[in-house]
Formats: C-alpha cells, sequence, structure tokens
C-alpha cells in the first residue's frame, strides 16, 4: 500500500467519529486547548480524550506543542489540507 493511501486511510478513519469531528470543530473556534479543557467540554473520560487527539495527530488532523506542564492541541491545517489535496489529485 502507498504512502499516500495510508495517510487518506487514516484520515478518513479519524473523520469517520462524531466526537472527532466536534473536537475539531472545537480546536477550531478556540484555536488552541489542552486536553483537560476538551475533556470537560465534552465530558469525556481521560483516556478517550487522549486516545481522540492521539488519533487526530496520526492522522496529520491536529498538532500539539507543549507549554510548562500542558499539552496545547490545534487543528493542523497545513497538513490536513496537504493530505486531502493529495487524496483529490490521486481519484481524479
Amino acid at each position: 500500500m502507498s504512502d499516500l493511501n495510508e495517510r487518506s486511510i487514516r484520515l478518513f478513519k479519524a473523520l469517520a467519529n462524531e466526537d472527532r469531528i466536534e473536537i475539531i470543530r472545537l480546536l477550531k473556534k478556540n484555536t488552541e486547548m489542552c486536553a483537560q479543557d476538551v475533556e470537560k467540554h465534552f465530558f469525556l473520560e481521560q483516556s478517550t480524550t487522549s486516545h481522540h487527539l492521539n488519533t487526530l495527530k496520526r492522522a496529520g488532523i491536529a498538532k500539539s506543542r507543549k507549554r510548562g506542564r500542558n499539552i496545547l492541541y490545534s487543528v493542523d491545517y497545513e497538513t490536513f489540507k496537504k493530505i486531502l489535496v493529495e487524496f483529490s489529485e490521486s481519484i481524479f
């Protein structure tokens, strides 16, 4: 399987979950958030929130940076768009 196919599959699998789509919207609205704030917004367990955020990172949809003891998450627009464009160009 090609690298492009793997990236595309990871992206679409990540988008196939309603909670993750809502997390993307929340990150877009707030620009950057720590996992605890995402967790509180959705009343999710810490492990579930971590799983969703890591899935979004592996898919190229989110990125993170460390600030003190917190890890802040945001939408990785550049990578997200790049994968979508590459996928679109490979299909059409």
